[in-house]
């Protein structure tokens, strides 16, 4: 914990010197704005209830307080520098407008999830749980031609610990051999069933109509629970008010370059982000790669919905809505395939984004009704400055091409060299905060500032201009190369 503490330490203090050398009034505004921000969520999260339970807020609606800080404020800060003319031109002032507004989300999204973390770590580990809470959790694997994958799935879930469990594989009108390779996995008491070609959410429903658990956990056919992996996450489904958990997903395949970036992506998301919002029981995404609801939660908001490609998503919104408390388990464990191939990466996050859009559209109304506690006040104004940030990427560039121009290039090379430092401690904190660390992954930090970065900022970007017009809404599936042989299983005694 004390090399957690002092990698944040590096990272806010490297975050301070972007400013001091800067010196701009640009970024002075944009600093103030995300510091305020900062101590906005941070004096939030000690305001929940110490009980668990979810906090009770006001009925009506409103701009949530992180949107109205670290954008809204500074826009208006920018106007009003312009007409006092500290901003040059009009178009000056119009690019100078955009820095600043940037910068601010920038600066936000860098420097919020860091005391949340530390935060969550300290609590983590004197979280209480039921140790009598055993109730049957009922696993469904969807599966599409999944041959390749799917004998090493099951035989992670017959050999997983806890019991009572049933393993339901869904069959989704596999035209290879994944129902032949499903069904030598009855001797175990797996359950196969098949169903015509419908999509993702059509088989997890399809599989509910079989399942008798009173946890539902959904694992995708291409990832390999841990042996404890179910054990941990009815610990963290033992708390009443928790209506859904998400399980803690590592990369299975990470024998590249592609992938290991991609490695590094999920631990940062895991580890910063993500136990944030745990604090707040407002982890926004469940992942069907390994993920758990209590039942009622799913039959009371309606199942798994067709309307949108991110079904987990869209899910875990709506028991957000209706229950308020969706937790996560960093020990319940599970790794999945991730694509190996720049085109497999860029299908799949299209599917990703575009999906996101939609779900964010789709449950507008959380933007502006207060009822909705942290959904609104956390989840929705995190979501939509995650769209906003690519911008405010682009900005930054923009704006550091403009002090070239100007002749300030050395300010531009300082800023770049300092957000590299600052990713570089900031990927540092996030391995720290892992039971088992790989500090070689700290090599691939420059390419979230610049590359892999400007990767993903592109397919966001491109979303928010084509999900609109979008009219493919299939299920499509990640190209498997299987990881591992196919692993055949041992009766256990």
């Amino acid at each position: 914990m004390k090399a957690s503490v002092f990698f944040a330490v590096l990272a806010l203090v490297a975050l301070g010197l972007t400013v001091y050398v800067a010196r701009t009034i640009d970024l002075y505004v944009a600093s103030i704005c995300a510091f305020v921000g900062v101590l906005y969520v941070y004096f939030m999260s000690r305001e929940v209830p110490k009980n668990g339970e979810p906090k009770k807020v006001r009925q009506g609606s409103g701009l949530p307080g992180i949107i109205l800080i670290v954008a809204v404020v500074p826009f208006v800060a920018s106007i009003i520098l312009a007409q006092y003319g500290l901003l040059g031109n009009s178009v000056e002032s119009l690019l100078r407008a955009t820095i600043i507004v940037g910068f601010s989300i920038t600066f936000f999204f860098i420097s919020f999830s860091i005391p949340l973390a530390l935060v969550h770590k300290l609590k983590e580990e004197k979280q209480p749980f039921d140790p009598n809470y055993r109730p049957i959790v009922s696993v469904l694997v969807p599966a599409y031609n999944e041959e390749n994958v799917i004998s090493r799935t099951l035989d992670s879930l017959v050999n997983a610990k806890y019991e009572p469990k049933e393993i339901i594989v869904i069959d989704d009108g596999s035209t290879d051999k994944t129902g032949v390779i499903a069904s030598w996995f009855k001797q175990f008491g797996v359950k196969v069933v098949k169903k015509p070609n419908g999509g993702k959410a059509s088989a997890l429903n399809y599989g509910m109509v079989f399942a008798r658990g009173e946890i539902i956990v959904t694992v995708d056919a291409d990832s390999v629970i841990t042996r404890s992996g179910l054990d941990e996450v009815v610990k963290a489904m033992s708390k009443n008010r928790i209506a859904a958990v998400s399980g803690n997903i590592k990369v299975l395949n990470n024998d590249n370059h592609l992938t290991r970036a991609q490695e590094l992506e999920y631990i940062i998301g895991i580890n910063m982000l993500r136990r944030s919002l745990d604090l707040f029981g407002a982890v926004m995404v469940v992942p069907g790669a390994f993920g758990a609801f209590k039942r009622y939660a799913i039959e009371n908001t309606g199942y798994y919905d067709k309307d949108t490609v991110t079904e987990d998503f869209d899910l875990t919104i709506k028991v957000l809505k209706a229950y308020g408390a969706v937790g996560a388990s960093s020990t319940a464990k599970a790794f999945t395939e991730v694509p190996a191939k720049w085109n497999s990466l860029y299908k799949q996050r299209m599917r990703w984004s575009s999906g996101t859009l939609q779900t964010a559209i789709k449950h507008r109304d959380a933007f502006w009704n207060r009822r909705y506690s942290y959904l609104h006040s956390i989840v929705i104004p995190i979501l939509v400055l995650s769209f906003v940030m690519p911008f405010a990427s682009y900005a930054a560039i923009i704006g550091g091409i403009f002090l070239s121009l100007t002749g300030q290039y050395y300010v531009f090379v300082y800023m770049l060299g300092l957000f590299f430092l600052i990713q570089l401690f900031v990927t540092l904190l996030t391995l720290s905060l892992n039971d088992d660390p790989d500090y070689s992954l700290v090599w691939y930090a420059p390419a979230f500032v610049f590359g892999y970065k400007q990767f993903l900022d592109t397919i966001n970007i491109m979303n928010v201009f084509s999900v609109a017009f979008r009219k493919n809404k299939q299920w499509q599936r990640t190209d498997r190369v299987g990881g591992l042989p196919t692993i055949k299983v041992k009766q256990r005694n």
